[in-house]
């Protein structure tokens, strides 16, 4: 079990752990280790990140001892700005793009605590951009496994396929924002990733329909906020050109992020115990 502590107190036979206004006593002897996390940028790397991404490792083990495919896990959404450009950035899940199916394995498996609810999500289902998979940064979380982190540009363009507009208003704009004024990305480096693939804007009928047009709100949303001399329609017209001439987003100019390695945000503490 990995526990995550915003305070830890020793205990006459074991530690109090107190973490986001809940309490839990462990006795010394279920003790393996104890870690304090570290810094990033002066901001504190939310415990809750570091003791889930160690319990996913552990599932993921216990997953390929039993047999299951060795796959690929990409960290996306809010965590994986966490973790690398807005290290500020609270969350209360992670959200993990794998083809592996790792939920259907670890449900039910009362042997590991969550700190954080733990999102997955298929592969397939981000066929609507583009080459996101070129331009993930690594990370190597807290236990050594190795995890893709997906550029925040690109996490971007994820955020505007949410189905549900009024949440993408109130959870992924502030987002969006955070990470324009960081990386600080050309108009014609927001335009270009716009227009990568086309698909993202096709239409749907019947219960599809409810998405396609979210994505398109949501589109909107954006140009207005920060392309505003630019249209939905001749975003759509570009996408397609870009399409049928077979122009690839290797032409973008987009810097890659440093690798992370999370065992090096981490130190043992040694408590004494009396």
């Amino acid at each position: 079990m990995v526990l995550a502590a915003q305070e830890i107190e020793p205990l006459t036979d074991g530690v109090l752990i107190r973490f986001r206004g809940t309490e839990v006593q462990v006795r010394t002897g279920d003790i393996a280790r104890i870690y304090a996390t570290g810094r990033i940028n002066q901001f504190p790397i939310d415990p809750g990140i570091l003791s889930t991404l160690a319990t996913l490792e552990k599932g993921i083990a216990a997953y390929e001892a039993a047999g299951g495919e060795q796959g690929r896990y990409t960290l996306c959404g809010a965590s994986a700005l966490a973790l690398t450009i807005v290290p500020n950035r609270s969350t209360m899940d992670i959200d993990i793009v794998t083809l592996q199916p790792l939920d259907e394995f670890l449900s039910g498996k009362n042997e590991f605590h969550w700190d954080m609810e733990v999102e997955f999500m298929d592969e397939g289902l981000l066929r609507m951009m583009g080459d996101w998979s070129r331009r993930t940064s690594s990370a190597k979380g807290p236990l050594g496994r190795e995890f893709r982190i997906m550029h925040p540009l690109d996490t971007m363009m994820q955020k505007m396929l949410r189905w549900d507009s009024e949440r993408f208003e109130q959870k992924d704009m502030p987002d969006i924002d955070a990470i324009i004024a960081v990386l600080h990305p050309s108009s014609e480096t927001l335009r270009a990733m716009l227009c990568e693939n086309p698909f993202r804007y096709a239409k749907a009928s019947g219960p599809l329909a409810i998405a396609t047009d979210a994505i398109e709100a949501n589109t909107r949303r954006f140009l207005s906020r920060h392309l505003s001399n630019v249209s939905y329609e001749s975003i759509l017209i570009e996408a397609h050109e870009r399409f049928a001439k077979k122009i690839v987003r290797s032409n973008l100019s987009i810097a890659p992020l440093t690798d992370v390695d999370l065992r090096t945000k981490i130190t043992p503490v040694d408590l004494d115990m009396g």
